[in-house]
């Protein structure tokens, strides 16, 4: 995987370990269990990308994935040609509710950073990028969705929304990043609003079992937060879960492992 060693998480993860979030990309393969394709909004260089492709093609789907950030959108498209991905297409589109054009404050990548963190803006402001942004609902017309996979920094609702007629006609495996306490309420309600059932999975950023086999643990006790969506007529076991039954942020993930 080719990677900027800049960044923080994903960059470094990959030189130290070999590897990045495998705790839970090791999920998300359990999660191609619909027929359809697999949709990831927010692939960023790929860390998920090329796993979760290979794990489609062995079952002849197809992946598409949205990266909006411009270079970090050329870094996900070396990373699935250096892998030889062939059944996935990238594209470099935001998602959101509406289509247009949305805003991102312009990173600077030859400095530290994280920029896997880089939030979408509705609108235009000093030093931001402009990206064309589409509603999952226009793009996907005439598919059918397996899995829908979403990281888009506080933005998930906003594609959600764009994907309406998607989710309904599909009902796919939702998984879907939920680390915003002012924007968790919404999101679960809306979902729970289109009958799913939603876990949450709290994957630490270090595996003990690293592809290179380091113990030191530059991470720390930090975690990704997420949730699993279900559609409520799906009949899938799922254990070692905890099951979102509360919408109020008081009783979010994130809330119980700062008590």
């Amino acid at each position: 995987m080719l990677a900027n060693p800049n960044d923080f998480y994903l960059g470094r993860a990959l030189i130290e370990y070999g590897e990045c979030s495998e705790l839970e990309s090791a999920v998300l393969r359990q999660l191609l269990v619909q027929p359809g394709i697999v949709v990831e909004v927010g692939a960023n260089i790929g860390v998920h990308t090329v796993p979760l492709a290979r794990e489609a093609q062995a079952r002849r789907q197809v992946l598409v994935a949205f990266e909006p950030q411009p270079v970090i959108f050329q870094n996900l498209c070396a990373n699935l040609a250096a892998n030889g991905v062939r059944n996935a297409l990238a594209w470099p589109y935001a998602c959101g509710a509406t289509a247009g054009t949305l805003h991102f404050a312009r990173p600077d990548y030859d400095a530290p950073g994280n920029f896997g963190a880089v939030a979408m803006q509705t609108v235009a402001a000093a030093n931001t990028i402009p990206v064309p942004c589409v509603r999952l609902d226009d793009v996907l017309r005439s598919h059918t969705v397996g899995l829908l996979k979403l990281d888009v920094e506080g933005f998930e609702l906003n594609a959600l929304r764009g994907a309406e007629e998607t989710i309904a006609r599909s009902r796919p495996v939702i998984y879907v990043e939920n680390d915003r306490l002012d924007r968790s309420q919404a999101l679960i309600e809306w979902l729970w609003s289109k009958e799913y059932r939603m876990w949450w999975h709290l994957p630490p950023l270090f595996n003990p079992g690293n592809f290179f086999g380091r113990a030191e643990n530059i991470y720390g006790r930090l975690m990704s937060c997420n949730m699993l969506a279900l559609p409520r007529e799906l009949e899938m076991e799922i254990e070692g879960f905890v099951e979102v039954t509360d919408a109020d942020s008081a009783t979010h993930a994130l809330m119980s492992l700062s008590s």
